[in-house]
């Protein structure tokens, strides 16, 4: 099991859990709150398949990665990818965030550059209201679960109506449910005033932004980047909608 140092807390040390599979160009994948890197096995043997070496992790709080206390604002995690991108050696790597996963993304290209990175993909990059934000830590706070069960719902819901089979939701609930208390509502404070796009601005890489049509939890904004369009997809696309995420994406990955 591999893992990566980032730091310590109270003595003990914070550390990341990390897939690397394949050869070839690489590709980071950064799995968006509450998820893991398990949420993206659509994408791992298809970009696999494509001839990309695939790197995915789950974030601090995360997963099998350290249930640190602190660490969860926005520099923090961007600084923990920019650790991982440095530990690997990856030259060229093409980053790919899923909503709260862009803003890790953008970030790191920001604060550290875009010497290691050839390209990005933002999907149903976050942009949400001081309420909704103020609504969900209140409920992080003490219906956390509940709170985690009725996002997913958004998540992957079209017109009110789940995309996802029950089974596949259930798994996804427990990945979710096995965060940090801490880092479930720290996460969700870091996204006020969040922007990939903007603080993308002035950076010279290019960027794909993908939405799925249906997105029930973020308004699909038009910035400078070009955006692809899922058809009948919610904000959960990758997972409910693989094939047609992995073709847009690929496609803009090998042009």
């Amino acid at each position: 099991m591999p893992r990566l140092a980032v730091g310590t807390e109270n003595g003990a040390e914070v550390s990341l859990y990390y897939e690397d599979f394949g050869s070839g160009p690489p590709v980071v994948l950064v799995a968006g709150w509450p998820l893991t890197t398990q949420s993206w096995e659509s994408q791992v043997a298809a970009f696999v398949a494509a001839g990309h070496r695939v790197v995915g992790y789950d974030r601090r709080g995360f997963g099998r990665s350290t249930r640190a206390w602190a660490g969860y604002d926005q520099d923090t995690l961007a600084t923990d990818l920019h650790r991982l991108l440095a530990h690997l050696d990856l030259r060229d790597a093409a980053l790919v965030g899923f909503s709260s996963g862009a803003g890790d993304v953008a970030r790191c290209v920001v604060r550290f550059g875009a010497d290691r990175v050839s390209r990005l993909v933002l999907a149903g990059p976050l942009a949400v209201d001081d309420g909704l934000v103020r609504d969900l830590l209140g409920a992080a706070e003490w219906h956390r679960i509940a709170m985690l069960d009725d996002v997913l719902g958004r998540f992957f819901s079209v017109d009110g109506e789940t995309a996802l089979d029950e089974a596949t939701r259930l798994h996804l609930l427990h990945l979710a449910a096995s965060a940090s208390a801490k880092a479930t509502a720290d996460v969700i404070a870091a996204w006020a005033g969040a922007d990939p796009e903007a603080e993308l601005a002035d950076v010279d890489v290019p960027v794909l932004v993908v939405h799925g049509e249906c997105d029930a939890f973020t308004a699909p904004r038009r910035g400078r980047a070009p955006t692809a369009v899922i058809p009948g997809a919610p904000h959960g696309a990758p997972i409910t909608h693989p094939q047609q995420w992995n073709d847009v994406v690929l496609r803009f990955l090998s042009s």
